[in-house]
This record gives structure tokens, sequence and C-alpha cells, in this order.
């Protein structure tokens, strides 16, 4: 027989199984095999790229660790002898004058106002003194009565000398006596003596008229300088009084309510009355810094720009100088005269004020954030062959955003500007040049 049964299960020819597996196992093995690959290439689908990305960071990070830093540099340069010093200060008339009362009564008239010019001189007000009057007229009695007084006296000694020169002849014929010639005598001299008595109480009277003349002749409010009125606080029947006049530039306008948004009048009594400027001629004040002030003097011209006056000069000298430092603010004080010829210009104006000088040693202009400040003094970064050597250095002016460096620098060297913290002394580097305007 062919074949035989194994329990119950017939057997093939070459003594397999009928019916058995054996023939679906190369086809879950080929099934299996396309999983595996299919998984693996996914798999490998997801890695691959992000194998390569960290490779490109990686190899950048090499070349970014192995690459030199960058900065970036100016040329430092010698900056022009000629120098711009620009300086604030206020425009002032040159002479202007504060009045004050010197009689006391009540303002009978009024002759200017403010904006009025005036003339030296002028009358600008009337003040009606009674007490002061009165004063005047008995002064003038007095004198009346010294000069009657001194008359008499006169007189007096003429008749002495007369009675004396009598009595003297007729003793010397033995006529009278001695004793009578005495007495004439005595009474001539008394007579002398009453006459020079009566001549001081004139001169006396006479210097206490001129005394109350004088105070009664500022009665009259009149004009010291030309100029024009700047300030008027006075009305027709204010009352105002001698009494504190010149102490202090206050205006006494405590008891005046005024609402009419113009310039306080009234309630001058023992102020101001009238303020007077000189408006032709102006000038302005300026403190020069210590570091500057050994390069200004007087006839120096000088340069007046206003922004109410924009695209507009004005020209100015220094024509005074304190020629000393102020202690406290350590500048010098100078007095700049201005030249407006055509009155365009007003007192109390702000005024940039510009000087022009020369300085001997100007040093280099860098920017004021290339200096590194340490203990040992202030340094700049200076690149010499792509290596980096702090220099240290001395400022001179300090203009804020640039500053001068006198001493430390040559002309041509490289500074690095904004230098961080990783220039360092001999740090190489790669330079580049800075954008135009932020060397400054």
């Amino acid at each position: 027989m062919n074949s035989k049964s194994v329990e119950g299960s017939p057997l093939l020819a070459d003594g397999s199984e009928k019916g058995s597996g054996s023939g679906q196992r190369p086809r879950y093995g080929r099934y299996l095999l396309i999983a595996v690959v299919v998984i693996a290439g996914l798999l490998l689908l997801g890695w691959w790229p992000k194998h390569k990305l960290n490779e490109q960071v990686q190899t950048k990070a090499n070349q970014q660790k192995a690459a030199l830093p960058i900065v970036e540099v100016v040329t430092a340069s010698e900056v022009p002898k000629t120098q711009e010093l620009t300086l604030p200060g206020t425009v002032v008339p040159v002479s202007t004058t504060h009045i004050y009362a010197r009689a006391t009564g009540y303002l009978k008239t009024l002759n200017a106002d403010i904006g009025d010019g005036v003339r030296r001189g002028q009358l600008l007000a009337v003040i009606e003194s009674p007490d002061l009057d009165a004063t005047v007229k008995q002064q003038q009695s007095l004198l009346e009565v010294s000069k009657a007084a001194l008359n008499t006296a006169r007189s007096q000694l003429a008749l002495q000398q007369a009675t004396y020169d009598r009595v003297h002849v007729l003793a010397q014929h033995g006529v009278l006596s001695q004793q009578d010639d005495d007495v004439a005598l005595a009474a001539v001299k008394a007579a002398i003596d009453a006459v020079q008595s009566a001549e001081s109480n004139v001169n006396a009277e006479t210097s206490a008229l001129e005394h109350w003349t004088v105070l009664a002749s500022y009665e009259q409010v009149r004009s010291p300088i030309d100029g024009t009125v700047t300030a008027r606080n006075v009305d027709v029947g204010s009352f105002v009084s001698s009494s504190g006049a010149g102490a202090g530039l206050t205006l006494n306008t405590a008891s005046v309510q005024w609402n009419s948004g113009g310039p306080p009048t009234g309630g001058a009594q023992g102020g101001e009355l009238f303020q007077i400027a000189n408006t032709h001629n102006l000038r302005t004040f300026i403190s020069v810094p210590e570091r500057d002030a050994v390069n200004v003097q007087t006839g120096q011209e000088a340069t007046l720009t206003f922004s109410e006056l924009p695209g507009q000069q004005f020209h100015g000298k220094i024509i005074r100088s304190s020629e000393s430092l102020n202690q406290e603010t350590r500048t010098l004080l100078l007095e700049v005269q201005i030249q407006d010829p055509n009155r365009r210009l007003r007192p109390g104006m702000f005024a940039s004020v510009q000087l022009h000088f020369n300085v001997q040693n100007p040093g280099m202009l860098v920017s004021g954030d290339s200096i590194i400040p340490r203990a040992q003094g202030l340094f700049v970064a200076v690149v010499d062959n792509n290596i980096v050597h702090l220099q240290q250095v001395h400022v001179g002016r300090d203009l804020g955003t640039v500053v001068y460096v006198t001493t430390g620098l040559r002309n041509g060297d490289q500074i690095v500007v904004n230098p961080t913290d990783s220039v360092q002394e001999g740090v190489h580097v790669q330079t580049k040049t800075a954008p135009k305007g932020q060397e400054k």
C-alpha cells in the first residue's frame, strides 16, 4: 500500500500528513518580512531628517565657536582746533531802573504808562504832598526870621563900632577913662559875635530850606534814563510813601484786586512806582564751564539764535568777564552785548549763545559709548591687527553723546564702538565699520 493511516489521519507518499498547514508557512513569513521592512522604513523616514538637522545645528555651532567675534569700529581722527560751545542765556537790557517815591503823599497826575518811550528827565507822575509843601513854607519863614536877626545884629555891630570909635578918641585925650574905652571895645566884640551867630543861623536855615526844597522836588517823578516803561504800579489817587523805598524789587500788590489780566497797578506804598528799561541796548550773561574758561576772552565774537526767530542769527561780542570762577558752580560769568539794529529782540527772551574759539590740544572726538570706565581710569578698546588692546585715555570736554579724548589715542586708531564684555585685552576679533552716525 502507498499510504498508511496514523491515528485515523491518512499519510501521503512522502510521509506528510494530508491536510496539514505546511503549505501556508512560507506565505506568513513573507507577510511578516514585509511588515518589518515597512516599519523599519517608517522609522528611518522619521529619524533621518532629525538626525540631519542635528548634524547641521552641531556643525553651525562648531563653526560659530571657532569663528572670531565681530566688533564695529570707527577710525579716530583729530578734530579741528576751532571749536564751538553753545550755552543758554537770557536777554536783559543794558540799563534798567526801578523808580521809588521820595515824597509821601497821593498821586495827583500820571503822565506815563506801560510801553511808553520816555526821555531822561521826562515827567512821569506828580505826587501831592501837603505836609511837605507846608514844611517848605515854614522853612522859608524861618529863613526870613534868621535873615532879619542877622540884619539886626549887623546894625548893632555898626552902632557899637561907632560908639567905640568916639569913646576911644576921648579916652586918648583924657576926657573919658580907660574903663569906658574897655567897655566900648567889649561891646563891639559882643556885637561881632552876635553877627557871626546870626550868619550861622541863616546858613543853617538856608541848608534846611534847600533840603526840604529838594525833597519837594521829588513830588515830580522823573525818568533818570532814556528807555521804555516796562512796569507801572500806581494809579491816580494811590497813596505812596517814601518809607522802605528801594528795599527790594517785589511789587506790593497785596491790597489790589485786579482781574483784567493785565499788569498789576496800585498798592505801591513803599514799593516800586515805575520800572524803565533801555531796550535799545541789550545784553545776556552766560556761564562758561571751567574746562572752557581758559579759551574765552573779552572781545571774542558770539552768535545768538532764538527759537522764536528760526533761521535768524544775531551777532554779539564778549565785553566783560568776571575773571573769577564761581566756587559753587565752577563757571566763569561773561557778558555778551547784542547787536540788534532792527529791534527784533525783547528783554526776557531765551537765547542760545554760540562761542567760537581755538583750542591748543583738542584731541580726538569719539563716541561716549566707547569709553570703558574701570577702577584704574577710563579706557577705550583699540583694535590693532585684529587684536584688542585696552588703551587708557584722558577725557577733556564731555558733550554727552561724544567726548574729546586729549591723550591716549593716535590719529587713525580703530576704536571699538559699544564694546561688550567679550572685548578684553588680547582678544582676537574681526572688525567691520560702524554704520554712519553710530560713531556719535
